[in-house]
This record gives structure tokens, sequence and C-alpha cells, in this order.
């Protein structure tokens, strides 16, 4: 059995000329090829489009982080703003109450 197998592959990888005008074929193939670029027109495209996309995300995220920081740095300063006036409204009532005290 064995011994059939190796004859079946020596007919089938044993060398064998080519076909008439494989020469003329494969030459014409790499020729058709160099004319061709390595993209096709639709890869162009869909990357075109991918790329813009991509783009657009990254500029809607960096302003969102914008947004999220400025709202972050006025909330602080409202707080500041509340704390100080809050401090103020403690003074004066304090002041009220000692008056009324007298």
């Amino acid at each position: 059995m064995m011994d059939d197998l190796e004859r079946q592959l020596g007919d089938a990888l044993g060398r064998k000329e080519p076909s008439a005008g494989f020469e003329h074929r494969v030459l014409a193939a790499v020729e058709r090829s160099k004319k061709r670029p390595w993209f096709s027109p639709r890869f162009q495209w869909a990357a075109a489009i991918a790329a813009s996309l991509v783009m657009i995300a990254g500029v809607v995220r960096y302003r969102e982080a914008e947004e999220r920081a400025a709202g972050e740095a006025a909330k602080l300063k409202l707080e500041l703003a509340l704390k100080i006036t809050s401090e103020k409204l403690q003074k004066i009532q304090d002041r009220v109450n000692q008056g009324n005290q007298e």
C-alpha cells in the first residue's frame, strides 16, 4: 500500500511539460498585476470613510472632555461661592442675634 501511495505521489508531483502558451499566459498575468493597483477603489473609499469616522469620533470625544472639564471647574467655583456666602450669612446672623440679646 505504501508503494502504491509513493507511486501516486510520484506521478502527481513528477515533472511535466507545460501546456502550449503557458509562458505567454504567465507573463501576461504578471503584466496585468503590475498595472493594477494593490488596492481597489472600493477599498480606498472605505478606508477614507473609516478614517473620517474615527476623526469625527475623536473630535466629539475631545469636545465632550472639554465640556466636562469646564463643568467641573464651574461646579468648584459655585461651591466656593456658596461656602463664602454661607460664612458671611452666618456672621451676619450672629451679629443680628447678638443685637437681639442686648
